[in-house]
């Protein structure tokens, strides 16, 4: 197993925790530092010396792709998995990953279902936004209840010599990088698949401004995929977004130059497709006891999102800005 790690000192431990608690016995777990400016590698290494199966790596790039691609470079196992310092996975996500490609000889990766965690009503909304169709489109690794091919899996469990055939993480993508390594596997005619019995809680963002920042680096991040793969990179998911945001523009000059009225019929479709969207997703994904607090931040995790996205994704196609080197908040979150 990979974990890149920078400034993660209040999360590594129990993600370590996670990893090592895997039913799957024979796991040797590579966490990558990016030079972190907290105590993150004094934290791995009084792990790693009491479970000989952790090693600590210096990334001195300080990038994910970086991290991976030396991760890589000091593995030793014939299977791969990324997994996160701000996430936990469940006991049998390694041996249920590998046995799906012992399985299927065509299969390169096996991701698992990503699920939302959080610890204030805002997170929750946010966690429940990207549970969503309406939220996350179709991009089942976020709410889908059965087995399937993908096009991307979340933290993947990989086959490493296909990893390696088709040249490893590219270093010079910020922001998703995972989904371009899959796309080259794809294009190299191997298949991806994902379980949802294969669980991975992931800590969301607990603010709408911190969720909408993180979102614009992720459209940022894909532009700059699309840039270097062409148009077979876009899905009709990707589309959406940066439409929205076109249109949303377009309202704001209806209503700007004195056509109040036009610049409301643009925008009405999707306020009342929000308004539906949250309506379905907390009475289907929220507890009673916690409808109330969560509706209005839900229905703001929807549009932080798509904005977040769609701007920074026409940011990166159509200006080519670059994403930020990351979007959360410095040491320890």
């Amino acid at each position: 197993m990979i974990m890149p790690v920078r400034n993660e000192q209040t999360s590594v431990a129990n993600a370590l925790a996670s990893v090592l608690d895997q039913s799957f016995q024979d796991l040797e777990v590579i966490v990558a530092d990016g030079r972190s400016e907290d105590h993150t590698a004094d934290v791995v290494l009084q792990i790693a010396a009491r479970d000989p199966r952790v090693r600590l790596v210096d990334n001195p790039a300080q990038t994910i792709s970086h991290a991976m691609n030396t991760g890589l470079a000091h593995a030793r196992g014939d299977f791969l998995v990324r997994v996160d310092a701000h996430a936990k996975v469940n006991r049998s996500y390694v041996e249920r990953g590998v046995a799906e490609l012992r399985q299927r000889p065509d299969t390169a990766a096996v991701g698992g279902q990503r699920i939302g965690v959080a610890s204030t009503a805002t997170g929750l909304a946010i966690a429940t936004a990207l549970s969503s169709p309406f939220g996350v489109g179709d991009s089942i690794n976020h709410y889908a209840t059965s087995k399937q091919e993908t096009d991307h899996s979340s933290f993947g469990v990989y086959r490493a010599d296909i990893v390696r055939a088709v040249g490893g993480w590219d270093t010079s993508l910020l922001v998703n990088e995972d989904v371009d390594i899959d796309h080259r596997i794809l294009a190299a005619g191997h298949s991806i698949r994902y379980d949802p019995d294969m669980h991975i809680y992931w800590h969301v963002r607990e603010s709408l401004r911190d969720f909408a920042r993180q979102y614009r680096r992720y459209g940022r991040g894909k532009a700059a995929m699309v840039r270097k793969n062409g148009a077979s990179a876009i899905r009709p998911r990707h589309l959406a977004a940066p439409a929205l945001v076109t249109a949303l523009a377009a309202a704001a000059t209806l209503a700007v130059t004195g056509h109040r009225r036009l610049a409301g019929a643009a925008v009405a479709p999707y306020a009342a497709a929000v308004a539906t969207a949250t309506a379905t997703a907390v009475t289907q994904r929220v507890s009673d006891s916690q409808r109330r607090v969560a509706t209005l931040p839900l229905a703001s995790a929807f549009v932080a999102m798509h904005v977040g996205w769609g701007f920074g994704f026409l940011e990166g196609l159509i200006l080519r800005k670059a994403p930020v080197a990351s979007s959360a908040r410095p040491a320890g979150r």
